[in-house]
Formats: C-alpha cells, sequence, structure tokens
C-alpha cells in the first residue's frame, strides 16, 4: 500500500476537498486525484462520489477511514522506532 495515497485521502477526507488537500500537502490537483485513483485501484472500489465540484465518501470510503489511520499510525511509529533504535544500538550479525 502506498503511503502517499493514504496521505492523500486523509486530507480529502479531512478538508473534503481535492483542491484543499493539494494545497495543503503543496500538491497540484490533479496529482490528489492520481493518488486516489491509484488508491481506488489498489482497493479495487470508489471511494469518492465525485459531483461537479464537490465529492461525498461513499460507503466504503467511510469504512476505510479507520484502516488508513491505523496504516499511516503504525508507519510513523515504525519510523520512530527504527530512528530511536538506530542510535543506540548497532546491529551485529553472527557468521555460521
Amino acid at each position: 500500500m502506498n503511503m502517499d495515497y493514504l496521505e492523500a485521502f486523509m486530507y480529502v477526507v479531512k478538508f473534503k476537498s481535492f483542491h484543499k488537500a493539494a494545497e495543503a500537502l503543496y500538491l497540484t490537483q490533479p496529482s490528489i486525484t492520481a493518488r486516489i485513483k491509484g488508491l481506488e485501484r489498489e482497493l479495487e472500489t470508489q471511494l469518492f462520489i465525485r459531483q461537479g465540484r464537490g465529492i461525498t465518501l461513499t460507503e466504503k470510503g467511510k469504512d476505510f477511514i479507520p484502516f488508513a489511520e491505523q496504516m499511516i499510525r503504525t508507519y510513523q511509529q515504525s519510523k520512530e522506532k527504527l530512528r530511536s533504535g538506530s542510535k543506540k544500538k548497532n546491529l551485529r550479525l553472527a557468521r555460521t
């Protein structure tokens, strides 16, 4: 799962706008759209209903929010753990 896709998804959910999500992430609106489409392709489901300039989450999109939040949280925790662990210990491999 592409973390950029998940981040874009959560920003679109938060701002209820592809344009505002793009501004918050310092990206273009077409790149946010591409990330959402990529996520929808990966999940094989539509996450948003596009209505002119407005968007609405589908039921599956609503269902996906807690999973996206958990994946982002786990990713951030793993990065923090690896960063703090790499400063304290050196990994040694035993020869067999």
